[in-house]
């Protein structure tokens, strides 16, 4: 058997081996794991390399871990990595330091209110990851505010923390409605739960006033317990 027909086996134990080199850069596996969204269990079987992810589970390790379909084909140091940007060691030295102490990782459900005391609530779903000391933020806008197609309404962001507050610089696919999201955290018995205000940077936004009140509360890291608090929470601010 040659090298251009690697058996099944052996495949799987690049993979697992390359891994286990990338999962090293995280001080818990169990918050690794959180991230990913992937069972512990199964992971572990990723890790000894007696499994292979399905090619979405794959594609999604691809995604977090920046890098490509190669780990199964080579060790991790023959791989050559993406040219970086320059701006990756601006954001890295300078916009990152101590996210990860005060803004935890996972799901949160973000409620907007415009000034007016008569307004009624924005709900949005943001989820928050950490990729070595990045903190990025995930989310989409409601379908009644911009489209219904998922692709127009993703927003995503990059968060810092400066002089004991917590920064998120938000923007649709192409720049579009820039907003700037300033939290102050408030510990709760029952979880995290972060105020502040929202300052939309673009003039003529579709998603209300310029500046708006901002309530985030942190859901956990289950998908499906997330949606449903989520909802739950949504009801309850739009009574029939």
């Amino acid at each position: 058997m040659t090298d251009n027909n690697r058996s099944p086996a052996k495949l799987r134990r690049m993979f697992g081996a390359n891994l286990r080199q990338l999962a090293q850069r995280y001080p818990s596996v169990s918050e690794l794991c959180r991230q990913l969204g992937i069972n512990r269990t199964q992971f572990n079987r990723y890790l000894a390399g007696e499994s292979f992810p399905r090619p979405d589970i794959l594609d999604r390790i691809c995604q977090f871990f920046d890098v490509d379909a190669r780990i199964l084909l080579k060790p991790l140091d023959e791989i050559e990595p993406h040219a970086t940007h320059p701006a990756v060691n601006v954001i890295d030295r300078y916009l990152s330091a101590n996210v990860d102490t005060t803004f935890a990782t996972g799901f949160y459900q973000a409620i907007e209110r415009d000034q007016t005391a008569a307004s009624q609530p924005h709900h949005r779903l943001y989820h928050v990851r950490e990729i070595f000391n990045c903190t990025l933020l995930r989310g989409y806008d409601p379908c009644s505010s911009v489209s219904e197609r998922p692709a127009t309404r993703e927003v995503r962001g990059i968060v810092s923390y400066a002089d004991g507050k917590i920064c998120a610089l938000i923007s649709r696919k192409g720049a579009q409605d820039r907003r700037m999201m300033v939290l102050t955290e408030t510990s709760e018995e029952n979880g995290t739960r972060l105020l502040g205000y929202v300052y939309r940077l673009a003039e003529g936004s579709e998603l209300g006033q310029s500046t708006q009140r901002v309530e985030l509360r942190h859901l956990g890291h289950d998908l499906s317990a997330a949606l449903r608090l989520a909802r739950k929470a949504k009801r309850s601010a739009h009574p029939r």
